[in-house]
This record gives structure tokens, C-alpha cells and sequence, in this order.
């Protein structure tokens, strides 16, 4: 089995950068890939330089260390497809962490294996280190998911290349109802009026990179891989996109966490998701998830006072 590269997405956030390099000494991967986007004003520019001297310092392992530090700022959506791209052109295969993702020490092998195993799947898109409902009994040690998050995952040079963060295939798979072909109508209806709103608002899409790299997937007809257990836990309470903590946030981890009981076919676990989508997606119960939009409301209130 081939030990797997590391790519480590970084930018600002010098605290939450700490923990995930700490997660990195215990794992020591042979070889890891480190991103540092471009600051985006003169002020910026020492917390940067902090995190880059960090990664210097803290990377006291035996591994093979290759950096690129951008001058400039890309941004959050151009920014982690071009580091993921950067490390594929020498990578088959490629683990990625953000800089606010900390992963167990079960996380390595547990992607290593899928990684090699999956190689040359197609149908096989991205391995998820997050599990968000453990509650829900998976009959095997990781499942098929059309639902796999990307808060610490791994995936292959194969698919990052497919991807256009511009979505131009788009209008063609919105006219083809290609999505209700593999989700049911209510949640076929929920991430359509996603990838809408990111296709019509450029702005939105030069601001973001997974929702591009899901409708890549689902193009395909593609699925990705989730662990029964949770394997990183997210600790970004800040941030351009995770202003607040909520309820995905700080989920333990599972450090015994090993690979036992394989699935018995190749195929989206049903069950799986349609409760994922009503507990996760949608926030639960229906008074659950209107108290969530209240909490929203309130917050956007404070924000908004003088």
C-alpha cells in the first residue's frame, strides 16, 4: 500500500494552523505539500509571514517538504483549487487538509487504503474524513455517500483535473435534469438551487471551490466515501466563511478508528442518506430548523448594529 502525499492549505490563521501541524508531527507523512496564499493587505501580510515561519519551524520530521507561497492573494476559491492542483502534478493521489482541519492519527491509513484501493474507479470520486450523524449504524466501516464533506479528505489527480471552477457544462446539465437521476426530487430541488445561485453569481463562484468540485462530481454520477466513524474534526470558528461555531464544529474523533468490515457492493447507501440530508442538510426536525434560522436572523441583527 502507497503511503499518500499531504497537502496543507494555509493562509491567516496562525492558531488553528498550530493544531493541524501538531496532527501532522504525531502522523509524519513522508511527503507534504504546503499552500500559503498571498495576503490581502499590508496588515495581513505579518500574520502570513507568521504562518509560513510556523510551518518552517514545526515540520521537524523526515519528509520531503515542498512549499509554494503566492505573492498575492487568490482568494478562497481559487486559491485551494490551485494548491490541489499544484500537488497533483506530482501526485497520483493527494490527502488535503485545510488549515482548520485536524485530523485523528486513524485518518492516514484510513485514506491511504481507499486511495489504493479506488485508484482507477471512476466511479469513486473523494474520501471524506467526516462523519456528521455516527448516530446512524452504517453495516460496514465506511459507506458510499453522494454526501461526502471535504473538511479533511483525499481524492486523485484523475478528478481534481475534470474540474472547471467556471461550471461551463452547467447550463446543459440544468436543462437535462441530469441530478434527479441520482437524488431524490426534494433534495434534487435543495442542491439545484445551489449550483444556480454559485452559476449566476460570479462573484460567489470566485469565492468558492467545493460546490464547483461537487457539481463535477454529480455530473459524473460519481460518488465519495465517509468513515463509520468521525476522523477530523474542524476547529475554524473564524474565517471567510465560518464567522460563527455551530454544530458541525469540534466533533470528536475517532483515534482507534480501523477498517474492517468492507461494504458488500459498490453503491450509494440509501438509507444513509436520505437521513443525512434531513439532519444535516436541512438541520433535523422541522422546529430544529426553524429555530436554526432564527439563531441566523439574530446573529445577522448583531452584526448589523452600529
Amino acid at each position: 500500500m502507497k503511503e499518500s502525499a499531504v497537502l496543507l492549505i494555509t493562509f491567516n490563521r496562525p492558531e488553528s494552523t498550530r493544531e493541524v501541524l501538531k496532527a501532522l508531527q504525531k502522523a509524519k507523512p513522508k511527503r507534504l505539500y504546503v499552500f500559503s496564499d498571498g495576503a490581502r493587505n499590508e496588515e495581513e501580510q505579518k500574520i502570513c509571514q507568521q504562518v509560513r515561519d510556523m510551518v518552517i519551524e514545526m515540520v521537524n520530521w523526515d519528509c520531503d517538504l515542498r512549499r509554494k507561497v503566492m505573492e498575492y492573494n487568490l482568494g478562497c476559491g481559487p486559491g485551494p483549487f490551485a494548491a490541489m492542483n499544484w500537488a497533483v502534478e506530482e501526485e497520483d493521489r493527494i490527502i488535503i487538509l485545510e488549515d482548520d482541519c485536524v485530523p485523528s492519527p486513524a485518518f492516514f491509513p484510513y485514506c491511504d487504503y481507499l486511495l489504493d484501493k479506488f485508484l482507477d474507479d471512476r466511479r469513486i470520486w473523494l474520501l471524506s474524513g467526516n462523519n456528521y450523524c455516527p448516530e446512524f449504524p452504517l453495516p460496514a466501516d465506511y459507506a458510499f455517500t453522494r454526501y461526502a464533506h471535504s473538511w479533511g479528505w483525499a481524492t486523485w489527480r484523475r478528478c481534481v483535473k475534470q474540474v472547471d471552477l467556471e461550471m461551463r457544462d452547467y447550463p446543459e446539465f440544468r436543462d437535462r435534469k441530469l441530478l434527479y437521476s441520482l437524488l431524490p426530487r426534494k433534495e434534487a430541488d435543495y442542491f439545484m438551487r445551489s449550483l444556480e445561485r454559485t452559476y449566476t453569481d460570479k462573484s460567489r463562484m470566485g469565492h468558492i471551490w467545493d460546490i464547483q468540485f461537487g457539481f463535477c462530481v454529480r455530473k459524473n454520477s460519481g460518488m465519495g466515501i465517509m468513515p463509520r466513524a468521525n476522523l477530523v474534526s474542524n476547529i475554524g470558528y473564524v474565517g471567510t466563511h465560518s464567522e460563527q461555531r455551530n454544530r458541525f464544529h469540534d466533533h470528536p474523533v475517532d483515534d482507534s478508528f480501523k477498517i474492517v468490515q468492507e461494504p458488500v457492493c459498490v453503491a450509494p447507501d440509501y438509507l444513509h442518506d436520505r437521513y443525512h440530508f434531513k439532519h444535516h442538510w436541512l438541520g433535523g426536525s422541522g422546529l430544529q430548523r426553524s429555530l436554526n434560522k432564527a439563531k441566523r436572523k439574530a446573529r445577522k441583527l448583531l452584526k448589523a448594529k452600529p
